[in-house]
């Protein structure tokens, strides 16, 4: 495969999630599938992980140029978690979500913990399949 593998991964990834996100929008199926959401997040988990792992390459940072592989790791989960927060707030902000409805609430911790589990799963895929391939 070539260098640019993840790269290829990322765009086809991207393509999917927007159309799955097009389609659950068009038939409203996020208000009408409990679990659809919880899908897109780990999803979203999953590719953030790809783009910063991506983006980290990029500027040379990589688990090779790290003194462990735990600290790329750390870094991935707080940026899809930090990603993740600005989406729950942006719900709350346009109005999708009310912040003092218990519900909302388990709700947006349940998101946040779908995008953490996205992330380790994509850590696991990259470190496993990718990370040769991209280095």
């Amino acid at each position: 495969m070539k260098k640019n593998t993840i790269l290829g991964h990322i765009a086809l990834l991207s393509i999917l999630f927007a159309g799955m996100h097009a389609v659950a929008l068009k038939f409203s199926l996020y208000w009408t599938t409990d679990w659809l959401d919880l899908v897109m997040h780990l999803f979203g988990g999953f590719l953030g992980t790809l783009i910063v792992v991506y983006v980290l390459q990029k500027v040379g940072i990589s688990p090779r140029t790290l003194p462990r592989k735990m600290f790329l790791l750390a870094f991935v989960v707080i940026s899809v978690f930090a990603v993740g927060v600005v989406w729950e707030l942006w719900e709350i902000f346009v109005g999708f979500t009310d912040p003092f409805d218990k519900t909302n609430q388990i709700d947006t911790i349940i998101d946040l913990v779908m995008d953490i589990i996205g992330a380790l799963i994509a850590f696991v895929y990259y470190d496993k399949r990718l990370r040769s391939k991209a280095e």
